[in-house]
């Protein structure tokens, strides 16, 4: 089986970026929350606490509302702030252990970003782990409007259709460490269907990064407990008949 391209989402799946998020968050939310130092929202006290939340709601908006008490018009506004916090924050992630090796292994596949971070920070954390030439295109949450973003399938096809791919008789793979990514691949199976096109997704779950896909309701077609899991599930679908 030819794979066409392979998608990725960006935090908790090539890089750990738990501890970065955290202190931007808290930056964007003062904007909205004056002593925030005083009333930390429990999401915010360690890291933990964050990851827990987030897994535990579907997509940011849901965590700014739920987690840290934002109203849908203080979201909009935060969602604007995100990219210049991010930038001006230069911390940069770890990316997970051996990720490198993966995607350089994996480079004569072509390569996309879907992710709810900002697409020149992506960027540049790409091209300090010297990858970003593996990645021929980035769909960050500033590229889709607010009410598109995952698991709406707007992203994956957009990043999809810069990659320049066939999709008749296509396989894609996407790989991602929360629920929603799994089902944001399966929509974008759908759309595609609904098109005409007889295009696959294969949804990877990251499981590296701590999450807990056996107990998702849209399972993962595979799970990687190690970042090198990846490399033995994409020769095992090459090699399905």
């Amino acid at each position: 089986m030819k794979i066409s391209a392979i998608l990725w989402d960006y935090d908790g799946t090539l890089v750990n970026s738990v501890k970065k998020n955290i202190e931007v968050t808290k930056e964007v939310l003062k904007n909205f929350i004056p002593d925030l130092d005083n009333n930390l929202p429990k999401a915010l006290t360690s890291v933990e606490n964050y990851e827990e939340a987030n897994y535990k709601y579907k997509n940011w908006r849901e965590l700014y509302k739920f987690a840290y008490g934002l109203t849908d018009e203080q979201i909009d506004e935060a969602g604007k702030l995100w990219s210049p916090y991010q930038l001006k924050d230069a911390t940069l992630p770890d990316m997970f252990d051996k990720m490198d090796y993966v995607v350089n292994n994996l480079s004569n596949i072509k390569h996309g970003i879907c992710s709810q971070n900002c697409s020149k920070n992506i960027y540049n954390t790409l091209k300090h782990y010297n990858v970003e030439k593996c990645f021929h295109s980035i769909i960050g949450y500033e590229d889709i409007s607010y009410t598109e973003q995952k698991p709406n399938p707007k992203a994956f096809l957009k990043c999809v259709e810069k990659l320049d791919i066939s999709l008749d008789n296509s396989t894609l793979v996407y790989i991602g460490d929360h629920q929603e990514d799994t089902i944001f691949g399966k929509n974008a199976e759908e759309s595609y269907k609904s098109q005409g096109y007889n295009t696959k997704v294969i949804c990877i779950a990251a499981n590296y990064s701590g999450n807990t896909p056996n107990d998702w309701f849209v399972k993962p077609d595979f799970t990687a407990y190690s970042t090198t899991d990846i490399l033995d599930i994409i020769n095992k679908v090459l090699h399905k008949k």
